[in-house]
């Protein structure tokens, strides 16, 4: 359960704190809900295009449609147990026509990748 992981200690794995480069909080996290069971929560986030030379982030590069998820199985007790996944979709799904983050649009992309990765595991009960 995610109130069971260490949440801190987890952004500074260093697979995940390269993507998720902020302090993660339990309420970041969503409930991943397929055909009225809970698998676990997840988190998500669009992607830039691009980094400065100096690694940061370059937001004048706009999104480039990667979104960046994290799932945390049930069962997961250690940062070990966390998949990290890097969806797409169109750049354009990504940001509102106000220029605001399209979160419906990016939760969709993250549900639509773990599933994929359960059905393909044999992990989702039918």
């Amino acid at each position: 359960m995610i109130d069971d992981l260490d949440l801190d200690a987890l952004r500074k794995t260093h697979r995940i704190g390269y993507y998720f480069r902020y302090p993660l909080r339990r309420n970041s996290f969503h409930d991943l809900r397929i055909r009225d069971k809970i698998y676990g929560h997840y988190t998500a986030k669009p992607l830039y295009g691009r980094l400065t030379p100096e690694g940061r982030v370059d937001k004048s590069a706009g999104f480039n449609g990667d979104v960046a998820v994290l799932y945390v199985p049930l069962e997961a007790k250690t940062p070990g147990e966390v998949e990290l996944f890097i969806s797409h979709t169109a750049p354009s799904n990504i940001q509102l026509p106000t220029g605001k983050r399209n979160w419906a649009k990016i939760n969709e992309v993250a549900v639509r990748s773990i599933t994929k990765q359960l059905e393909d595991n044999g992990s989702l009960i039918p």
